[in-house]
């Protein structure tokens, strides 16, 4: 008698100290009680004494928890638990040498009793898809299987009573996925595959689903696509559509209000670091009161008067006003030229008198101020009053428009233009330089004939110097004898307009080789007693003060300048 066998050796793989290919396998479904014993040791076995074995798990030794007994050469687990499954080694000592077995122990979850699930389709709820003729189709079936022992799940496709196989080859089966697997636990999928559905595949398609306890089937309509399913696609585009205009429409109307709502709480401040003293250049024409009455009062107030206040005392810009904050001297286009490059934007105010005298002469002239508008270097904000078409220099002034690089155009519109929450001072808030709103002290506030437009605010005096201005110095010291009236007119040359001022110690400027320049009181400056003085006589006022009366000759180059 002959007996073959085969034998095999092999390495310890690396870090281990077993090999893969040479284990014993041991199963055990979760929460039973399981015997693991070292096998194949009865040759090594002393008749007189039980054999020392030490267990290992991964190699490595292990403190077991209470419900695992050593018996003998078996390791008893009382109840197992999904941890407990891995790869047990026994180690045996034997005349010098060691003797190791390995086995590993797959633990599993509680045999079911039931047939598999079906997920997609649902079972007993039909699905119906709506499918385009002549298009490619995919139909997945997906199913849960527990698990059943060595069996592997069973899952297929029928058309009626026929196999998919029966059918045309355009119809087929695909490979059953491995979507999840826990336990021996299974969820699996299997695709029907339409190369190209025709009209006869329109029809009822069941996925069956079974296993040693029995079947599950859920089922597939195939349906074509009706025009119904095209009128739900067009209205819902056409939603979309209506909500994109809805949102494009309040963009155009409120875009200013967003942006400034924008900047307000999230913008930053355009003024810090840009080492600009000025924020905003105003240029227009001063004209004379007498004229404020002929042509258009209307945009020579607003110019004058309403547009300085409302950004300097209510919004709190920075402005230069050349009729108010420079004095005519021999390099008086120098300085302008020096104002202009410390302002953050040019505002040119479009008044009928503006456009007849070339207000914007100046900025055609002069080389370094025309390159900054060309350039771009500076933004332009232009202000164009109603009815300037029939003006003269019309055309210039859209030549002028077209060769400024950065241009902003704001139309003011008349009286509706002034109030404060018209669109014209958002845009031009908009336009001006981004910086953070601080809060107006009683010095920003507008003067008294203007608090039908703006509220009831107080006037206050003000006193504006070149950089070349000179220190001031008490009033006390050079008028000791002078004594303010309760209240006086104060006219300003640059507006046009008359307030009432309050009786304040008004600082007189050291005259000396320096040039400046004070807002003050024409009726002073002329000698002219205020009004309800309490010194009534005119000589006595004279006796007292160090005000004399001027020449009509002194008031014929002063007045403009104070």
């Amino acid at each position: 008698m002959k007996v073959s066998m085969s034998l095999t050796v092999a390495e310890n793989e690396s870090g281990l100290c077993y090999n893969s290919r040479i284990r014993y396998l041991e199963k055990s479904e979760v929460t039973k009680r399981k015997e693991i014993s070292c096998p194949d040791m009865d040759d090594f076995k002393k008749s007189d004494q039980e054999p020392d074995v030490v267990w290992y798990k991964e190699c490595k030794p292990k403190m077991w928890r209470s419900i695992i007994i050593q018996k003998g050469n078996a390791l008893l687990i009382q109840e197992v638990q999904e941890e407990d499954g891995g790869n047990y080694t026994c180690e045996l000592k034997y005349e010098g040498k060691l003797v190791r077995r390995t086995t590993e122990l797959k633990v599993t979850a509680l045999l079911t009793d039931k047939p598999p699930k079906p997920l997609f389709p649902m079972e007993n709820q039909p699905s119906v898809i709506d499918v385009q003729l002549g298009k490619p189709l995919n139909i997945p079936c997906k199913a849960f299987f527990g698990f059943s022992g060595e069996s592997g799940p069973m899952i297929y496709w029928m058309k009626g009573e026929k196999f998919i196989e029966e059918l045309a080859g355009h119809i087929r089966e695909g490979e059953i996925r491995l979507l999840k697997e826990h336990l021996g636990e299974k969820e699996v999928e299997l695709a029907l595959i339409f190369d190209s559905v025709v009209e006869a595949d329109l029809a009822n398609y069941t996925c069956h689903v079974e296993n040693r306890n029995g079947r599950k089937h859920a089922s597939v309509l195939l349906r074509k696509k009706d025009l119904i399913y095209k009128i739900e696609l067009a209205g819902g585009l056409g939603a979309i559509f209506l909500l994109l205009v809805l949102l494009v429409v309040i963009y155009k109307c409120y875009n200013i209000e967003l942006m400034l709502f924008y900047r307000q709480h999230f913008g930053g401040d355009e003024t810090t670091d840009d080492n600009k003293e000025y924020d905003a250049y105003l240029s227009y024409t001063k004209v004379d009161q007498d004229t404020l009455d002929c042509d258009n009062p209307e945009e020579e107030q607003f110019a004058l008067e309403i547009l300085p206040d409302v950004l300097e005392k209510h919004y709190g810009y920075k402005l230069f006003i050349p009729e108010r904050d420079l004095i005519p001297s021999g390099t008086y286009i120098e300085d302008l030229t020096r104002c202009v490059e410390q302002s953050r934007r040019l505002i040119i105010v479009l008044t009928p008198d503006y456009i007849l005298r070339r207000g914007w002469s100046i900025f055609e002239l002069e080389s370094r101020l025309h390159n900054m508008l060309v350039s771009g270097e500076i933004k332009v904000i232009l202000i164009e009053c109603t009815e300037l078409k029939g003006k003269v220099n019309c055309r210039e002034v859209e030549s002028l428009k077209r060769s400024i690089k950065l241009l902003s155009l704001i139309k003011w519109k008349g009286p509706k233009s002034s109030k404060l929450n018209s669109k014209f001072w958002k845009h031009l808030v908009y336009e001006m330089p981004t910086k953070k709103k601080e809060m107006l002290s009683r010095c920003h506030v507008l003067d008294s004939a203007e608090q039908g437009l703006f509220g009831e605010l107080q006037p206050i005096p003000s006193i504006a110097m070149t950089s070349t201005s000179a220190s001031l110095v008490s009033s006390q010291a050079d008028l000791p004898d002078f004594h303010h009236s309760d209240s006086m007119q104060m006219r300003h040359c640059c507006r046009g307009y008359k307030h009432e001022m309050p009786t304040t110690t008004l600082p007189v400027p050291s005259l000396g080789n320096h040039h400046t320049y004070c807002n003050l009181p024409l009726t002073l400056l002329n000698g002219q007693l205020p009004v309800n003085n309490a010194l009534k006589d005119t000589q006595e006022f004279h006796r007292n003060s160090s005000l004399l009366p001027l020449s009509s000759k002194e008031l014929s180059f002063t007045s403009d300048i104070w």
